[in-house]
C-alpha cells in the first residue's frame, strides 16, 4: 500500500514539473537583470519562473534541514522515554501475568526491572504488591498496598490489597479498619461491605454484622431475600446468646427474626422456647404454627409437644393438629399425622401412613416409626425387620437438629456463621450433628420433661395426668 503512494506521489511530481515547465516555456516575455559586473543579462519569463521556483524550494529545505537540528535533540529524548516506557510496560505486564500464573521469582524480578523504568508509580507498586503476595510475603504486599492508598486513584485498590494481605498475616483488626475506612469512601465498590460483614460474622460479632447490614441496605448493595435471611439469623444468633437478664431484647430479637423470615426454623423454636418460659403457651404455639406453615421441621413438632409440662394427651394432640392443619401436604406433616395416629393407638392408620412415607424414603427415622406402629399392632416378627433396617437405613439431616435431650438448634458460634451464608443466600439450613455423625433424638420416642432448664420448680399435673412417667424417653411400648 506504502509502495503504491509512493509511486501516485512520484508520478503525480513528475507530471506536475512537466506541466509546470509547459506553462513556463510558453510564458511570453524575458526578465532583465544585472549582474555583479553590472551588465544586464536578459531571462526568458519561462526560465525565470522556473529558476525562482528552484530557488524556493533550495531555501524551503535549508530551512527545514536547520530546524531539524534544533528540535533532534528533544525527538531522541522523546524516542529515548518512549523505549523506555515500552520496556517498563513489557516488564509489568509480564510480571502481573506472572504474579497470576504462580511464578513469584519471576514476578519479582520483572517488578525490579520496570521500577527502574516505569513513568506511573502506581503500576510499579501494583506489580510489587502482586509479586509479595505471590511470595508470600504480606507484610511486603501490604507496605506496597499501603504506599498505593496514597497516591491519587489508588486509593480504593490500595485499601483493598492491605485489608486482604492484613487477613492473611492474622491481623483482622487491621483488616477490619481497612475495610470500614473503604467503606466510609464514596463508592460503588461492593468489596468493603463485604469484607467488614465477613470479618464481623467469622468472629460471631453479630450485632455490628446487623450494623454493616444496614450500611450495605442503604447503599444497595444487598437487598431482597438475602438481605431479610441474613438479618434473621444474625438476630436468632445474637438472641441465643444473650443473658437471661437481657430476657426482653432477645425477645424482640427473635420477633424480628420470625417476621422477617418465617420460614427459619430456629427463629421459630427459640421464639416460642421463650414464650414458653414466660407461660406464654398460646402466643409460643402461634409461633411454631407460623413456622410450620412456612417450613415445616420435626423440631417445632417436639416443642409443641413439651409447650405445657406434664400436659394430657387430648390437649397435646390439639396442638399438634392445628400444626398439620396449616402445611398439611409436607412431609413433615404427614409424619406428625402418623405419629398422632399411634399416640391414639389407630395402628392400622399409622402403618398405612408410614408405608406411603417409605415408599419415598426409607429413613432410618421412618423405619424406627414403622417398628412402633407394628409392635403396637402385635406383629413382633415385622417390627424387628424394621428395626434391622433402621441400623443401615440414611439418616435425616433436619431430625439431626434435635440432640437426645430435647434440645434443637444449639449451635455453636461456627455454626451460627455458616448458617448467615447458607440460609442467607440460598435459604439451606446447616446441620452440625449430622455432618460430624452425633447421636439425635431417637424416633418414636416421645420427650417428657418439665420444661426448659431456667425452670427450677415443676409445674403441677394436669387433672388427667401425665402423659408418660418422668422419664428421659417414654413410647408406648415401654
Amino acid at each position: 500500500m506504502n509502495r503504491i503512494f509512493l509511486f501516485v506521489l512520484i508520478l503525480l511530481i513528475i507530471v506536475g514539473g512537466a506541466l509546470i515547465g509547459f506553462w513556463a516555456v510558453n510564458l511570453p516575455g524575458s526578465v532583465v537583470i544585472n549582474d555583479s559586473r553590472g551588465e544586464l543579462v536578459s531571462l526568458h519569463m519561462g526560465v525565470a519562473a522556473i529558476a525562482l521556483i528552484v530557488f524556493g524550494g533550495l531555501v524551503a529545505a535549508a530551512w527545514w534541514l536547520i530546524s531539524g537540528l534544533f528540535v533532534l535533540p528533544g525527538k531522541i529524548g522523546r524516542a529515548r522515554q518512549s523505549g523506555l516506557a515500552r520496556k517498563a510496560n513489557l516488564a509489568l505486564t509480564e510480571g502481573l501475568l506472572a504474579a497470576e500464573a504462580g511464578d513469584p521469582t519471576y514476578a519479582l524480578k520483572l517488578a525490579r526491572k520496570a521500577v527502574k523504568h516505569a513513568e506511573d508509580e502506581r503500576l510499579k507498586l501494583l506489580l510489587e504488591a502482586r509479586a509479595a503476595e505471590a511470595n508470600d510475603d504480606w507484610a511486603g504486599a501490604e507496605r506496597a498496598w499501603g504506599q498505593l492508598t496514597r497516591l491519587p486513584g489508588g486509593q480504593l485498590a490500595g485499601l483493598r490489597g492491605s485489608a486482604m494481605a492484613a487477613a492473611e498475616r492474622g491481623d483482622q483488626a487491621t483488616a477490619e479498619a481497612r475495610a470500614r475506612e473503604a467503606l466510609g469512601l464514596k463508592s460503588n465498590a461492593d468489596w468493603p461491605f463485604n469484607s467488614l460483614f465477613d470479618l464481623q460474622v467469622a468472629r460471631g460479632e453479630w450485632e455490628k454484622a446487623l450494623e454493616t447490614l444496614v450500611i450495605g441496605e442503604k447503599r444497595g448493595l444487598i437487598a431482597g431475600d438475602s438481605l431479610r435471611r441474613r438479618r434473621a439469623v444474625l438476630q436468632t444468633a445474637r438472641a441465643v446468646g444473650l443473658p437471661h437478664d437481657r430476657k426482653q431484647d432477645a425477645q424482640k430479637a427473635l420477633a424480628e427474626a420470625i417476621r422477617g423470615a418465617p420460614g427459619f426454623p430456629p427463629a421459630a423454636f427459640h421464639g416460642a422456647r421463650q414464650l414458653m418460659i414466660d407461660s406464654k403457651e398460646k402466643a409460643a404455639q402461634g409461633v411454631l404454627e407460623l413456622g410450620w406453615k412456612a417450613r415445616p421441621h420435626p423440631a417445632l413438632a417436639q416443642l409443641s409437644r413439651r409447650l405445657v409440662p406434664q400436659d394430657d394427651r387430648h390437649n397435646i394432640a390439639a396442638r399438634l393438629k392445628a400444626l398439620v392443619a396449616t402445611h398439611p401436604s409436607h412431609r413433615e406433616s404427614r409424619i406428625l399425622s402418623a405419629e398422632l395416629a399411634m399416640d391414639e393407638a389407630n395402628w392400622v392408620e399409622a402403618i398405612r401412613l408410614l408405608a406411603l412415607l417409605v415408599e419415598e424414603n426409607p429413613t432410618a427415622r421412618l423405619c424406627l416409626l414403622m417398628e412402633r406402629a407394628l409392635k403396637g399392632y402385635g406383629d413382633k416378627d415385622e417390627a424387628q425387620r424394621w428395626g434391622r433396617m433402621a441400623a443401615s437405613a440414611s439418616r435425616e439431616a433436619d431430625w439431626s437438629d434435635i440432640d437426645p435431650k430435647g434440645n434443637a438448634f444449639d449451635f455453636a458460634q461456627r455454626d451460627w456463621s455458616r448458617l448467615v451464608y447458607a440460609f442467607g443466600d440460598v435459604g439451606d439450613l446447616v446441620h452440625p450433628r449430622y455432618e460430624s455423625y452425633g447421636r439425635e433424638l431417637e424416633a418414636g420416642r416421645v420427650l417428657a420433661l418439665t420444661g426448659p432448664e431456667e425452670e427450677k420448680v415443676a409445674p403441677p399435673k394436669a387433672p388427667n395426668g401425665p402423659l408418660t412417667p418422668p422419664l428421659d424417653y417414654a413410647s408406648d411400648d415401654d
